[in-house]
């Protein structure tokens, strides 16, 4: 009963039925569903807020902090109400993170989990994609009409982009999740005698593409292009991936060519964002420690930073992007780590899943670059299920673990990686901003 509630969670979560049937909307479906699972997990939810459970996953210590850095940021300023609902609001993330770590405790329930991931995403962006092409009319359905500069002509073209509604609502989101599922229908393909039955996968992964294509989005091309290289990367090593992209190149060009790859920082919305990200670095020296408090970057440039790290250092600053950054670094690093410690998992596809979620989570961070998506909860989704997954692992008393306890050492190792992503942000944007655009 517990995990069919989460799973029910997350379908309200990704099909967004209260927004497609406006007389659901008043149900408050997700609530109601967030509420059945509280009911059925109270106990096991508060079991990892323990002080055992704290130093074996910091992780959670570093949602934790995030949650009281939002908090802080606003009643620095006396800002008592907004600091209320916005713990709040990202209090649910919390609960939500907590939810996914306690029900994906074994690796059955994490392959359901992954396949029912897909259908509801699947089912979601089909009705989008049909929305898109005219077949269907769904008014929270509409895409996005884009006003752009032509690069090569410079006339000023109009164009659609797909998006949906919710946590698809704009193009750049719903690239960055048909980027996870592309990634899980790709481990479900590419499994080992598998037979027939695997290649059934090739059906979402069609419709997931063709979505994909008419998002238009960068952000979303950079995520699933370092999400693929990982990948490869870790199943074919490095010597390997030149070869692996001379063939994959020519592919890659003729199915994404477009707007998707005309990445270009010196001009137009590129230079416009590297930009905002030294704006909001320099707004964060005037408010180096709580920052200028939670959602105000666009109060004070009109604009969010799309950069997740430049943002939350923004409005956070140095003590919740140090949080941030650590969920990443923590993340990405231990399950990088994992590779020489596979055997002590004893499932196969369990043990197969590694690459692909490392895969996914570094896509999804890269996105992160140039996207402002910190206060969704497909990110902690993504940052949840590495949690979920390191957890499984148990290791003989006489095998040293790769995962790092929560202690004085990591907490300096921490503060370390974040100083040193600050000042790259700060490096970078220094070296590609041009004032006179």
């Amino acid at each position: 009963m517990p995990f069919f509630f989460f799973l029910l969670l997350n379908a309200v979560l990704y099909i967004r039925p209260g927004e497609l049937v406006e007389s659901l909307e008043p149900l408050r479906l997700y609530q109601l569903a967030m509420l059945g699972c509280l009911a059925t997990t109270y106990a096991g939810l508060m079991s990892q807020f323990t002080g055992a459970s704290l130093i074996a996953r910091p992780m959670t210590v570093c949602m934790l902090g995030f949650l009281v850095a939002i908090v802080l940021s606003r009643l620095q300023f006396g800002d008592t109400w907004y600091a209320r609902f916005l713990g709040t609001e990202f209090g649910k993330i919390v609960i939500y993170y907590a939810l996914l770590m306690h029900n994906l405790d074994t690796p059955e329930r994490f392959q359901r989990f992954l396949t029912a991931l897909v259908l509801f995403s699947l089912f979601a962006i089909s009705l989008i994609l049909l929305q898109f092409h005219g077949m269907i009319d769904v008014a929270a359905l509409q895409a996005l009409s884009r006003r752009e500069v032509d690069p090569r002509t410079g006339e000023m073209i109009e164009f659609p982009q797909l998006q949906g509604t919710g946590i698809f609502r704009d193009p750049n989101d719903i690239s960055l999740v048909i980027g996870i599922v592309i990634m899980v229908c790709l481990y479900r393909l590419l499994k080992p005698q598998g037979g027939p039955n695997r290649f059934f996968w090739l059906v979402p992964m069609v419709v997931f593409l063709m979505a994909f294509l008419e998002t238009k989005s960068r952000g979303g091309f950079l995520s699933l292009m370092v999400a693929i290289n990982v990948l490869a990367v870790s199943r074919l090593g490095v010597k390997k991936l030149i070869p692996f992209w001379l063939l994959a190149a020519p592919v890659v060009l003729v199915l994404f060519g477009g707007r998707m790859t005309q990445i270009d920082v010196s001009e137009g919305t590129g230079q416009h964002r590297i930009q905002l990200w030294r704006d909001g670095l320099g707004l964060m020296r005037q408010y180096p420690l709580f920052g200028c408090g939670h959602q105000m970057m666009p109060e004070h440039f009109g604009l969010g930073a799309h950069n997740s790290y430049v943002q939350v250092f923004t409005e956070l600053g140095f003590f919740g992007g140090t949080c941030f950054v650590a969920l990443v670094f923590l993340a990405i690093v231990q399950l990088w780590r994992m590779r020489k410690y596979e055997h002590v998992i004893e499932d196969a596809e369990f043990r197969r899943l590694r690459p692909y979620l490392l895969g996914i989570v570094c896509g999804y961070c890269a996105g992160q670059l140039s996207l402002s998506r910190q206060n969704i909860v497909p990110t902690y989704t993504v940052l949840g299920m590495a949690a979920a997954y390191l957890a499984q692992a148990k290791f003989p008393a006489d095998t040293p673990s790769p995962l790092w306890k929560t202690d004085s050492s990591l907490i300096t190792r921490l503060i370390g990686v974040s100083l040193l992503v600050l000042a790259g942000l700060e490096i970078v944007s220094r070296i590609l901003v041009r004032y006179d655009h």
